[in-house]
């Protein structure tokens, strides 16, 4: 099975949030974020009762910092998405992209190619790390942080097809 392949900036940026989503970096990166500003806030109370402020003013202090802290614990995957999304638009404005708009990746009997106008990559399904499907997106992680980012759009007819003969192709060998 042949296909051309094009991506755009959106499904590269939709390939890390995934990523910073699903891995186990990238999970870590966000429970640390998650919880950094309530231990920080925690901290700082410490501090004030410690100091000798009032139970007042602490008080008042310890439910601004909850509510901020708990507003921060849901957004901070929104900062992240948005965060990514700048570094790769600034990756972009420096012609520095790491992913290339059109290639052919082609899905042989014994391995993955794909050929774009400045390289060849050859992977065997025997170094499948993972293979993601999402609603969009088939991703087929060959190592920890590369993938082949196959929207769905170019397969066509063919994507339950390919799922099928790449998880197959992964189990077989």
């Amino acid at each position: 099975m042949k296909f051309m392949i094009h991506l755009t900036d959106e499904d590269y940026i939709r390939f890390n949030i995934f990523y910073s989503k699903h891995s186990k970096a990238g999970k870590r990166a966000v429970n640390l974020a998650r919880i950094a500003f309530p231990v920080l806030s925690l901290a700082v109370l410490t501090v004030f009762f410690s100091a000798g402020a009032e139970y007042g003013k602490i008080a008042v202090n310890a439910i601004l910092l909850t509510a901020v802290s708990f507003l921060w614990f849901f957004y901070v995957p929104k900062i992240i998405e948005k965060s990514i999304r700048k570094n790769i638009n600034k990756m972009k404005a420096d012609g520095k992209l790491p992913f290339h708009e059109h290639a052919q990746i082609e899905f042989q009997d014994d391995k993955i190619v794909e050929k774009n106008d400045q390289e060849e990559v050859r992977v065997k399904y025997t170094d499948i790390e993972q293979i993601c499907p999402t609603n969009e997106y088939l991703y087929i992680f060959y190592s920890a942080v590369q993938a082949f980012i196959i929207p769905y759009h170019c397969l066509g007819a063919d994507k339950e097809a390919l799922l099928a003969y790449v998880t197959q192709k992964k189990k077989t060998k």
